[in-house]
């Protein structure tokens, strides 16, 4: 198994090395990148790392997928990159409006999680407990453990204007400080209506006249004030004498900023946040059922392009202000639930054995509330399962919008342990009963489309469970039957050696091969592969007997005697190790699977040749015969490729 160190390793190499990253920082299964440069971004390799699930830009930001230890790769690529670039440093491209907003929102949220989802989940058990009747709301152990699981979200603004500040580049205790201003007591009480003050006038003058706003559990308000503090900051230290900036600097930020974030930017944050909060309260009050569906069916879409982070903020202004989130924690319950479900049915139906060990792993994952597993390794490479999750959500979601379904507190993962989340603090069952049913079907509906629908199959890497397709060769069909019966009845006593597939690709008849050499099986017996990827791993275990200096070429003498011959492209050693990079030398020992060779297939193809790779067993002559499971169709590294029969 690659380690963590080298899947950084690899990563961080394929974004264009650490001096491409401007900023990195990682959610619960991504690794997120802001990039100087991001044509630099080697998406189709980094996605063939081993370890990585999936890569893609959203918006300007890039992700690589890694699932599950995401964290534990993260800890090997931050020491990698250190802090990413010069901070002013122009990235040469200029992000859209809304991608900036998004990528903003993001970078913002994410390292402040583990604090929400902390505690969220403590909230969510105290709400659990009261409502069973295990804990009396009167006594002091729920006063204290709602204040424990209370504090981050009353202080949120706390945590924001950190996150906030490294996200904009600016200095970390201003923004503290314009945060400790915004929830003093004298605001806070008078918002409250403890004290009868209405408002605040400054300097005794009338027109600025600071009104009263609760800034506790808020969002928008810091985050947009912590943006001033960087720019006027920013100016006041571009005219400041060095002698007297370390004093006078901070203070004219503060002086600044502070009384025009409480004047103006606080008031018209809180007005936003109140406004979108309203919008979609109103939109699942007076269409639930529809706001569900499209919200619920959808969320995957939402995921993969980070857009749920656009959704967070709105989900705690929810929560502030109507003590409720209905849009973001409900829906995507429903839809990662789904995601389980799904594979669950993948699991229970494939004839895979490899795909079935990993559906079910992901399944698992995805009802705790990590989908990227399922929904990349699984569902959407199968594509039917995806459609199937996204149906069933669309379907709970809208009875979800039409129940008036609710989270009453952020959790963590959002899956079977969020369900205390749902638990209503005022001691009704309703919403709770709900949460479970609806947990039940999201995973039980999608597996049972699956298994009554189906879905296109991965070949198994066992040959007798494999169906031959013959494709143009049908007149051998009888032959090539017979020799197949033979080699699984070989297989049985022992005699047949199985060689593996060292690339992933399109396989493609040998004599369809436009190099008569190779096409007459005059070098032997095999099969070819038009690559889908840039390397080439060993197909079995052994010793590198052959690699010539262009090392367009690798011949391997395998531990059982088979002798093969891995040929990428046609007439590629005129290329003389342009795009071509060996990763291993001559007498070296493999084993299967290990790296050999990467090369550039569209540098190969752009310059005229073609990137076909032939796999032949050279000493065929010592051997009954040699077989390919499949003579068309799609063949992914490590799977069983030839039966080499004694």
């Amino acid at each position: 198994m690659t380690s963590y160190k080298e899947t950084a390793k690899q990563v961080v190499d394929k974004i264009g090395g650490a001096q491409n990253v401007n900023q990195a920082w990682h959610c619960v299964t991504r690794l997120r990148f802001n990039l100087h440069d991001k044509n630099k971004v080697q998406v189709e390799e980094i996605k063939q790392i081993k370890g990585v699930m999936g890569a893609q830009f959203s918006g300007d930001q890039f992700q690589v997928i890694i699932g599950n230890r995401v964290a534990e790769v993260f800890e090997e690529v931050e020491p990698l990159v250190g802090s990413g670039s010069a901070a002013e440093e122009k990235t040469g491209t200029k992000q859209g409006v809304v991608s900036l907003v998004m990528d903003s929102i993001s970078g913002i949220f994410t390292p402040v999680l583990p604090a929400l989802i902390g505690a969220g989940m403590l909230k969510a058990f105290v709400a659990l407990f009261a409502t069973l009747g295990w804990l009396s709301i009167e006594s002091d152990t729920y006063a204290v453990l709602n204040a424990i699981g209370d504090g981050v979200f009353y202080f949120l603004p706390f945590f924001l204007a950190v996150s906030a500040a490294r996200k904009f580049k600016t200095n970390e205790y201003l923004a503290l400080a314009l945060a400790a201003a915004m929830l003093y007591p004298t605001f806070v009480d008078a918002a409250r209506g403890i004290t009868k003050i209405k408002e605040f006038t400054l300097f005794g003058i009338n027109f600025i006249s600071i009104p009263v706003v609760n800034y506790t559990s808020s969002v928008i308000p810091i985050i947009l004030g912590v943006l001033l503090v960087k720019y006027v900051y920013k100016f006041v230290r571009s005219w400041m004498p060095a002698t007297l900036t370390v004093m006078f600097s901070p203070l004219l930020a503060l002086l600044i900023a502070a009384p025009i974030t409480l004047w103006v930017i606080g008031p018209l944050g809180t007005y936003m946040g109140d406004g979108l909060a309203t919008i979609f309260s109103w939109m699942f009050e007076t269409a639930g059922p529809l706001a569900g569906l499209l919200l619920a069916g959808l969320m995957p879409l939402i995921i993969m392009t980070g857009m749920h982070y656009a959704i967070g903020p709105i989900a705690i202004q929810n929560l502030k202000v109507y003590g409720f989130d209905n849009v973001l924690m409900p829906m995507m319950y429903i839809s990662n639930l789904a995601q389980g479900g799904a594979a669950f049915g993948v699991a229970l139906k494939t004839k895979n054995k490899d795909l079935k060990q990993v559906a079910f792993s992901s399944a698992i994952s995805a009802v705790i509330g990590i989908t990227e597993p399922a929904m990349y390794g699984v569902n959407m490479k199968l594509k039917k399962p995806f459609y199937y999750a996204m149906a069933s959500s669309a379907l709970l979601g809208g009875f979800a919008g039409w129940y008036g379904f609710k989270a009453f507190t952020l959790g963590g993962l959002v899956g079977v342990f969020a369900i205390p989340t749902f638990a209503d603090p005022s001691g009704a069952a309703g919403n709770l009963i709900v949460a479970v049913v609806l947990a039940a079907a999201a995973v039980i509906l999608p597996a049972v489309l699956v298994l009554t629908l189906g879905f296109k199959d991965i070949a198994s890497k066992e040959p007798e469970k494999n169906t031959i397709k013959l494709g143009e060769h049908a007149g051998k069909e009888e032959a090539l039957l017979q020799n197949v019966s033979l080699a699984v009845e070989e297989k049985k006593s022992g005699k047949t050696k199985s060689v593996f597939s060292p690339l992933h690709g399109e396989l493609v008849p040998l004599q369809q091969v436009s190099d008569p050499t190779f096409a007459q099986e005059i070098m032997g017996k095999g099969i070819a592969i038009k690559p889908s990827e840039n390397r080439v791993v060993s197909p079995i275990a052994g010793t590198i007997m052959v690699l010539p200096d262009s090392q367009h070429a690798v011949g391997i003498k395998g531990e059982d005697g088979a002798e093969i011959l891995i040929h990428i492209g046609i007439d590629t050693v005129s290329l003389k190790g342009e795009h071509f990079k060996a990763l291993v030398k001559e007498k070296d020992h493999v084993n299967a699977g290990q790296p050999l060779v990467e090369f550039d297939r569209h540098a190969i193809a752009e310059a005229g040749f073609e990137t076909v790779t032939m796999v032949i067993i050279t000493n065929t002559a010592e051997y009954l015969d040699v077989l390919p499971v499949n003579e068309i169709g799609p063949i992914f590294e490590g799977e069983q490729l030839l039966s080499v029969v004694k």
